[in-house]
């Protein structure tokens, strides 16, 4: 069964960084937020994404910081799958010293 994913919006709870994280975010290893490049980010600022994500099954959702992505910049992430459909839902994707809340929703697509 086919599902979309909907990123509604992203949190900046606490950077990584000191004052601003140049924010991406992958599903399934290829980039969809922003379009292009990366977005600014710092405490307490939460931007609107509307992006829609189609997958089978299940899809990984990792966030990124840094303007050059390498292995080292991810910051972490959350596997979905298409039975989380109660929603909206929101994930803390945190770490040592970063906090986001993405908040998302899961819409099956019967055919």
């Amino acid at each position: 069964m086919t599902s979309v994913l909907r990123m509604e919006r992203l949190r900046c709870e606490d950077p990584q960084d000191s004052l601003t994280d140049e924010i991406m975010i992958q599903a399934n290893g290829r980039q969809v937020w922003p379009p292009s490049g990366s977005f600014s980010l710092s405490t307490g600022t939460e931007v609107p994404m509307r992006v829609d994500v189609s997958f089978d099954g299940e899809v990984n959702v990792q966030l990124f910081d840094e303007e050059d992505i390498g292995p080292d910049d991810r910051l972490n992430g959350v596997i979905i799958s298409e039975g989380d459909t109660n929603g909206p839902r929101t994930f803390d994707i945190t770490g040592p010293d970063w906090h986001y809340i993405l908040t998302y929703r899961v819409k099956s697509l019967e055919f």
